[in-house]
């Protein structure tokens, strides 16, 4: 009887971790392989305009020169749960934007006077 109930419990739980796991991420369940955005610029704003999350976006920028834009660019535009493939001169990965914040205003109690 135990080896029964050890048997069945054992084959619930290996069906449990068979099934398909349900993403609650949104973007994770709408990655789009069948489109690439291209864009020139790494900006955030200027890539967001041309670009849809979730979508392959890659970045060849119209000069070549400064190694750290493409790092740039993947901080600041790629969903980095997903590969990114960077060379020194372009990116390509799964378009995740940030979510830029707004600058917060001093507070004027704290803020010093001018010497």
């Amino acid at each position: 009887m135990r080896y029964s109930l050890l048997l069945a419990a054992s084959l619930v739980i290996a069906a449990s971790g068979c099934s398909q796991n349900q993403s609650a991420d949104p973007v994770a369940s709408t990655i789009d392989q069948a489109n690439l955005c291209e864009v020139k610029e790494w900006r955030h704003d200027d890539v967001a305009s041309t670009c849809k999350p979730g979508q392959k976006v890659v970045y060849l920028p119209s000069s070549f020169g400064n190694e750290q834009l493409p790092i740039i660019f993947a901080a600041v535009n790629c969903d980095l749960r997903y590969n990114v493939a960077l060379t020194t001169g372009a990116v390509t990965c799964i378009y995740g934007p940030i979510t830029p914040t707004p600058p917060q205003p001093q507070d004027r109690a704290t803020k010093k006077p001018a010497e």
